[in-house]
C-alpha cells in the first residue's frame, strides 16, 4: 500500500521574489514530504501546491507580490501554432543536414528560448526553502507505518490503479509556445514571402504553369495545417535516410539520473542561462533539486528524467512527474551550445506528445501541467499560448479557460478569484469533523487527531490550517508527522 508522510512547516513569509526581485515580498505555505503517493500529489497540485525536490509549497495568492496560478494544458485538444511547427521543422532540418539556421533566425530562436526558461523552468528555483531542516525519520518507523491503521486510511488511487507501462518515447511530445499576440498584424513577414517565392520558382523550373502552381501550393498549405503534433515530430530523418545527426530520447527513473554527464550539463545550463556562480553548484544540490523525489514509483507513476542524446552527446534533460491524471513538467535544462534549436520549446512539445501517448492507454492522463502562470511576469506569459490551457481558481479550486476574459481579470488585478459564481465553494474544504479525522504520527504510532487529543490532551491550533490547505481528502489520507 502506498502512503504519504509529511511534515507541515506553516507560513514562510517575507522572502525575496525570484520573479520581480523585490525583497521581503513573497509568501507561501510549506511542508516537507518524506514520502508522497502519486495520487496524493495529484490532489495537492490541483489545490495549488508544487514541489521543489521534497519541499512542497503553496503560494499565499492574496498577499504575495506575484500570484502564481497553477496552469495546465488540455493535451488531447492541444493545437499547434506556426511557432511550434517552425521549431519542429528547424530540428528536423538540423538532424537531416547538420546545418544551423541563419543568424537572423538564430537570434529569434534565442529570444524564444530565453523566454521559455526564465518562465516555466524557473518556477522551483524561485521558491525559497525555509532554513529549518526536516527531521530524519527512522526508516524502520516508515516501514512499520506501511500497515499501521490501514483501516482508517481512505484508499488511494495508487492502491487500485493497474500497472502503467511507459510507452516508447518516439511517439511522445512536449509543449511550450510563442505565438504572436492577436493584436499584431496578420501580414506575412518578409522571410515568409521569400520562402513562398522560392517555392514558386522551383515549381516553375519543373515546367508547371501559374494556375497549377497556385493549386499545388494551396493543397500543400492545407495538408500542413491539418498535420498533428505527432506527424510533425515523426518527420525527423530515419536511420535509412543517412541523416547528419540522430536524436534519441531515453527515459530513466530519476534516481538513475545523477550521472557525471547529467550534472555537467546542468551546471553549464545554470551558469549560462541563469548566471549561477560555479560555487553554488554541486552534485548534492543537483540531487536535492532534480533527482531526489518524495514520489514513490508505483505501477509506472513517479519521477523520471527524459534524456535527449544527439548522436553520443547528452544535450538536454527534461524532468517530469507522471501522475494519475497528468504529466507534470518539473524542470528542463539543455546545452547552451544548442540554443539555436529552441530546445526548451521542442522538449516541451515532446512532453506534450508523451502525455497524449499515455492517454491512448490510460484516458485519465489527459493534461500536461506547466507549473505556475504569473501574469504579472512578462516572461511567463508565453504559457498562455499553449491552447487550450486552464488556470486554477485560488478560492473555489475550479479550472477556467485562459482566454481573453480571464486575461482581462488579471490585467485589472494581479490576484483574481477567477470563478465568477460567488456561491461556488471549495468542494474539498475540510470541516471541523474532518480535522478530527486527520492522521498524525506521534511517537511510533499513527492515530487520528481525536485519539491524539485523548492521549496528549493538548490541541494543535495549526492543524485546521493544514487541513484547509491540503483539503479534506489528503488530510484523511496523508500522515502528518509530529514530535
Amino acid at each position: 500500500m502506498s502512503y504519504s508522510v509529511v511534515e507541515y512547516y506553516g507560513e514562510n513569509s517575507k522572502y525575496q521574489c525570484g520573479y520581480c526581485k523585490q525583497s521581503s515580498s513573497c509568501s507561501s505555505y510549506g511542508m516537507w514530504a518524506h514520502k508522497l503517493s502519486c495520487q496524493d500529489y495529484q490532489e495537492l497540485i490541483d489545490r495549488g501546491w508544487r514541489r521543489s525536490g521534497c519541499y512542497c509549497y503553496k503560494p499565499m495568492m492574496d498577499v504575495t507580490c506575484c500570484p502564481s496560478y497553477t496552469i495546465k494544458c488540455d493535451a488531447i485538444n492541444f493545437r499547434l501554432n506556426k511557432s511550434h511547427k517552425k521549431i519542429i521543422k528547424r530540428m528536423n532540418k538540423f538532424l537531416r543536414d547538420g546545418l544551423k539556421e541563419t543568424s537572423e533566425q538564430d537570434a529569434q530562436s534565442n529570444i524564444d528560448e530565453i523566454a521559455t526558461h526564465d518562465g516555466s523552468a524557473c518556477d522551483q528555483e524561485h521558491t525559497e526553502v525555509p532554513s529549518m531542516q526536516p527531521r530524519v525519520l527512522d526508516p524502520d518507523l516508515l516501514n512499520t507505518l506501511t500497515h499501521v491503521n490501514s483501516e482508517k486510511r481512505s484508499p488511494s488511487a495508487d492502491d487500485k490503479t493497474s500497472a502503467l507501462p511507459i510507452p516508447p518515447l518516439s511517439g511522445v511530445v512536449n509543449t511550450s509556445t510563442h505565438t504572436s499576440d492577436s493584436s499584431i498584424s496578420n501580414q506575412p513577414k518578409k522571410a515568409k514571402l521569400r520562402r513562398i517565392e522560392r517555392k514558386r520558382e522551383k515549381l516553375q523550373k519543373k515546367g508547371l504553369s501559374g494556375p497549377d502552381i497556385e493549386q499545388l501550393m494551396q493543397s500543400n498549405n492545407r495538408k500542413s495545417a491539418e498535420k498533428s503534433l505527432e506527424e510533425f515530430l515523426s518527420e525527423s530523418p530515419q536511420d535509412n535516410d543517412s541523416p547528419a545527426h540522430r536524436l534519441k530520447v531515453k527515459q530513466v527513473n530519476a534516481n538513475d539520473g545523477a550521472t557525471a554527464a547529467t550534472f555537467k550539463l546542468y551546471s553549464l545550463y545554470q551558469q549560462s542561462i541563469h548566471n549561477d556562480p560555479a560555487s553554488k553548484l554541486s552534485m548534492d544540490r543537483f540531487k536535492r533539486f532534480l533527482v531526489k523525489s518524495p514520489l514513490k514509483p508505483f505501477q509506472g507513476f513517479g519521477t523520471f528524467h527524459q534524456q535527449y542524446w544527439l548522436d553520443d552527446r547528452l544535450i538536454a534533460v527534461g524532468v517530469i512527474d507522471v501522475l494519475p491524471n497528468c504529466v507534470s513538467s518539473v524542470y528542463f535544462f539543455y546545452d547552451p551550445e544548442y540554443k539555436f534549436l529552441s530546445l526548451g520549446t521542442y522538449g516541451s512539445l515532446r512532453e506534450l506528445a508523451y502525455t497524449r501517448s499515455l492517454y491512448k492507454e490510460y484516458p485519465s492522463i489527459s493534461n500536461y501541467y506547466m507549473g505556475f502562470y504569473i501574469h504579472s511576469c512578462p516572461k511567463m506569459r508565453y504559457k498562455s499560448n499553449l491552447q487550450p490551457s486552464y488556470l486554477l481558481c485560488p478560492e473555489a479550486y475550479t479550472w477556467h479557460l485562459l482566454d481573453r476574459t480571464v486575461v482581462a481579470k488579471l490585467d485589472a488585478s494581479k490576484y483574481s478569484r477567477l470563478n465568477d459564481d460567488p456561491t461556488a465553494q471549495d468542494t474539498n474544504k475540510a470541516t471541523e469533523q474532518d480535522v478530527n479525522d486527520v492522521l498524525l504520527i506521534f511517537g511510533r504510532s499513527c492515530m487520528t487527531y481525536t485519539q491524539y487529543l485523548t492521549v496528549v490532551g493538548k490541541e494543535l491550533p495549526i492543524l485546521f490550517e493544514y487541513a484547509r490547505l491540503v483539503g479534506k481528502s489528503c488530510a484523511k489520507k496523508m500522515m502528518l508527522y509530529r514530535v
